[in-house]
């Protein structure tokens, strides 16, 4: 992977580095110093890193990013700091251990990435038929069925428009043959 390569070469450049700046002795007192601060910030920036690492898989081309930054300044370091051989295989060594700690943890949420994945892809396949299913053996048939009733209603209103138009010219000739005819019957009667 990537981090290990990282790894790899972080510790070719700091066999490098070290082999060019063995000559040169610093102070028990500024070593300690030196390795108690890098230790503190490495340890502080892994905790920080383990945690995105939980939450988003997206955020690892950023940690590799953070990861070429801290190997910068670890260069730098390596500079001006002379370190002694064995201090620097210890911090290696640890460095090593959380790396691999890291791989294992981002292997299993790849894994779990994969699992989600193919449960998605199940689940939108399901949706599709549920949505085929639903469309085809229950709302089209339905559309069908209220499309008939309103063809056939409207069929009937239409038809029989000239029947209710009929119907009320007649009664108005009836309400006139009936009135005159009540007229006929008063003058007969009265």
């Amino acid at each position: 992977m990537v981090d290990r390569e990282m790894l790899s070469a972080i510790s070719d450049l700091l066999d490098e580095k070290l082999d060019q700046k063995l000559d040169q002795k610093l102070g028990e007192t500024l070593d300690r110093q030196l390795d108690q601060k890098l230790d503190e910030k490495l340890d502080r920036k892994f905790d920080e890193k383990l945690h995105p690492i939980y939450d988003r898989l997206d955020r690892l081309d950023e940690r590799v990013e953070r990861l070429d930054e801290r190997v910068e300044r670890l260069d730098e370091r390596v500079e001006r700091l002379d370190e002694r051989v064995e201090k620097i295989d210890e911090r290696v060594k640890k460095l090593d251990e959380r790396v691999g700690k890291l791989d294992e943890r981002v292997g299993r949420l790849e894994d779990g990435m994969d699992s989600l994945q193919g449960r998605v892809g199940k689940l939108e396949k399901d949706m599709r038929y549920v949505r085929v299913v639903q469309l085809e053996n229950s709302v089209i048939p339905r559309l069908n069925t209220i499309e008939a009733c309103y063809l056939d209603s409207s069929k009937r209103y239409l038809e029989r428009t000239e029947q209710i138009d009929n119907m009320a010219a007649d009664i108005v000739v009836l309400k006139n043959v009936v009135s005159k005819q009540s007229e006929i019957l008063q003058r007969m009667q009265g």
